[in-house]
């Protein structure tokens, strides 16, 4: 029988060891990018800071036509407060038209027509219901449907669950009428249910580090920001000039929006629009939310990393944009340093010298960047430092149960596999049809992620592993993310 001997096994162990500071680095690239993104919120920009302004145009006439377009798929109960919020925008109605593009299989769309055509009488503005047959593009291609043909100098685009303030042209129109330069405005997406539980918190959290130091960080710098899917105002002419929507990724938002700067457009982030909207509700919604966030930006960087590394921009920009779409590595780069010090946890032989000393410096610097601006985040949004530090632990504990999913969605867009696009159930929407079911494979995810936190936990408490935090925050992440899912998939029967 072959035996091997522990002198080869301590080997295997130091050199996994060694390996794994190669995605260490990497993940602490991508945290200190983040860190530098609070320098770069900090520091003063001699730039408008998102001040918006108001709108001063007389006569009505003399003002630009805006299309209002609300993409929707199976929303529900969602759909009347957002046309309600919509046709209470204050803009005359003579350049004022509505869409909702209406996707929807789960036998909602007479309903959804009907109560177009209630808020349209009840408001006093006429609403275009365009309901496809088919899915193609999923929002890019309804989005791409509803523009064709159509002749508006603007559109803005709103998800069913924001609810836009009434001022919400009038502020964000001036950037665009006064620099023919700007191609989109981007408000700030602000919550309704933050407080709701750990996960509508943690949520808030990651928002806020990505709006309140990201996205504003970005534009006082000049630096390309993204467009998020929501809440935005587009030039119209600089769609089609970059391309239009395609379907291609599942971040068409993200997509468009470097396309459009790349084309030599800029887009405009104002900190003071907020515009309120619902925080997921369960972990199940989330994590599928997550997996399509981090797979679509992988797609772009993909698609788009050559022309942006080529882009006539200063390298400290490529390099910037570059990292900001390259977060969703992150997962797949965790889940690599995890298995390489697995070797060494179980044989139980922790890095010594040089190794150990690399190892606790690249990790803290990773570590301190990413928890820095999720904290700076919440302490923009009022929160005491304390508090922004408690949200923060809170947040990071529960990205840890994303690993195995998100590290999934990495590597399929890395891979250029396509998937389609899987709505969240949002909160206020009704409970899913026959149509819309979760199926039996549903199990699958939450049980592999219960299975990988139980082990991982076992090896935190049985081998009492050098890299502990590391493997309990994982293990604990995984099982508060899959426990409630099974809790709700295979319910105990009384």
């Amino acid at each position: 029988m072959l035996s091997v001997s522990p002198d080869l096994w301590l080997s295997l162990s130091l050199f996994t060891q060694a390996l794994s500071i190669l995605p260490l680095v990497l993940i602490a690239i991508l945290g200190i990018n983040l860190g530098a993104l609070v320098l770069l919120r900090l520091r003063r920009s001699a730039i408008d800071e998102g001040a918006s302004k108001p709108l001063l145009i007389a006569p009505a006439e003399a003002w630009p036509t805006v299309l209002v377009q609300i993409p929707i798929f199976n929303e529900g109960l969602l759909v009347r407060p957002c046309l309600e919020a919509v046709t209470g925008l204050d803009y005359p109605a003579s350049k004022l038209s509505i869409q909702l593009l209406d996707d929807s299989d789960d036998g909602s769309a007479a309903n959804n027509r009907l109560l177009a055509e209630q808020v349209a009488a009840q408001s006093g503005l006429p609403i275009d219901v365009i309901q496809r047959s088919d899915r193609s593009g999923f929002k890019a291609g309804a989005l791409a449907v509803g523009l064709a043909g159509n002749a508006a100098e603007f559109v803005a685009v709103f998800d069913v669950d924001f609810l836009p303030p009434q001022d919400f042209l009038q502020t964000t129109l001036p950037p665009l009428l006064d620099d023919p330069s700007v191609g989109f405005v981007q408000a700030r997406w602000a919550h309704r249910n933050p407080s709701v539980s750990w996960l509508t918190r943690a949520q808030a959290t990651l928002l806020d580090g990505h709006f309140r130091v990201e996205q504003a960080g970005r534009y006082r710098h000049r630096l390309p920001i993204a467009f998020n899917g929501t809440c935005g105002l587009w030039r119209t002419a600089v769609i089609a000039d970059a391309g239009g929507w395609q379907g291609d990724t599942l971040s068409e938002d993200l997509d468009l929006s470097l396309r459009a700067q790349l084309a030599g457009y800029r887009g405009i982030f104002l900190d003071d629009v907020p515009v309120a909207g619902e925080l997921l509700t369960s972990t199940r919604a989330w994590q599928q939310q997550q997996f399509r966030w981090t797979k679509g930006h992988v797609q772009v960087l993909r698609k788009l990393g050559p022309r942006l590394f080529q882009a006539p921009w200063p390298m400290l920009t490529r390099l910037a944009v570059l990292l900001q779409i390259a977060q969703g590595l992150f997962f797949p780069l965790a889940a690599c340093a995890l298995l390489l010090s697995l070797p060494g946890v179980i044989l139980d032989n922790p890095p010594h010298g040089s190794v150990a000393a690399a190892l606790s410096v690249i990790g803290l610097g990773g570590l301190l960047g990413a928890s820095l601006f999720l904290a700076f985040g919440r302490r923009l949004a009022g929160d005491s430092w304390p508090r922004s530090l408690l949200e923060t632990l809170s947040a990071m504990f529960l990205l840890g149960g994303l690993l195995l999913s998100n590290s999934r969605a990495a590597l399929e867009g890395l891979a250029g596999r396509p998937s389609a696009f899987i709505r969240s159930d949002k909160p206020g929407a009704r409970a899913p049809s026959l149509s819309t079911r979760v199926p039996s494979s549903a199990t699958a995810l939450p049980a592999a992620q219960t299975l990988a936190g139980l082990g991982i936990l076992g090896l935190f408490v049985l081998e009492r592993a050098w890299n502990a935090p590391f493997l309990a925050t994982t293990a604990l992440g995984l099982l508060a993310v899959a426990l409630p899912q099974l809790q709700t998939l295979l319910p105990i029967r009384r």
